[in-house]
């Protein structure tokens, strides 16, 4: 005669997949947060290189206005079918008349369907479709913004450098960097330090790279949070 299962044997053996399942599952699920952190530190080193090409060749940061406009620095997203008011056209001059990189890269932790990164605020960064970039020079006297503004941003919102890129990082929270001294006024422990996974897989902090020299900086009101160029701290936690 054939002997099944008992029912003790079944509940044992759901009880050990069960196990197994909870072990399983955040292991899975913190591999694919390192993967997407090592993924955007190795597109922002491409980016990092195709931008200071750029500037070899034509003796400045590239701008963030988008190509083909006169002063936006958004419009129709690269990725998104139907957005407009995005960052991604940004990046537009490294891949034409000259390509410095063959396609604009994806940030990882940019909006994708519904969960999309917040600002401080907790808004939706839903514009942030790629990393963001900002040159310093764009927002200095004799740059496209900010003009007749006595404390000129510079290199206040772009970490000390002549440029700066952005990921939101594994906590899906922009902070930009940390932009400039008191920018923001909420959750000072965040102010856009650097993601670090020794805090835990998904922690604070953004993901950051900063290039093209020392960028110009308007006095002390707007001194980079971070100052990732010299590695000063002038935010107070």
């Amino acid at each position: 005669m054939r002997r099944g299962f008992t029912l003790i044997e079944l509940l044992i053996v759901v009880a050990i997949i069960a196990i197994l399942a909870a072990i399983a599952v955040p292991n899975f699920l913190e591999a694919q947060t390192r993967s997407k952190v090592s993924r955007a530190k190795a597109d922002m080193r491409s980016l990092a290189t195709a931008l200071e090409a750029y500037t070899v060749d034509n003796n400045k940061p590239m701008t963030a206005i988008v190509y083909g406009t006169a002063s936006s620095l958004s419009g129709p997203s690269l990725f998104i079918p139907g957005a407009t008011g995005a960052v991604s056209p940004r990046f537009i001059r490294l891949t034409t008349p000259i390509a410095y990189i063959t396609s604009v890269l994806r940030d990882p932790f940019e909006v994708r369907g519904n969960a999309a990164p917040v600002t401080p605020t907790g808004a939706p960064t839903s514009a942030y479709d790629t990393f963001d970039y900002i040159s310093a020079y764009d927002f200095a006297p004799g740059g496209a913004f900010d003009v007749g503004n006595p404390n000129f941003r510079g290199a206040g919102i772009t970490s000390g450098g002549g440029w700066r890129l952005a990921s939101p990082g594994p906590d899906r929270v922009n902070w930009f960097g940390g932009g400039y001294v008191n920018q923001f006024t909420s959750d000072i422990q965040s102010y856009g330090l650097d993601y670090d996974a020794t805090n835990g897989t998904i922690s604070r902090g953004d993901i950051v790279r900063v290039g093209g020299g020392v960028g110009p900086i308007s006095g002390p009101s707007r001194e980079p949070a971070i100052n990732r160029i010299t590695g000063v701290y002038n935010q107070v936690w």
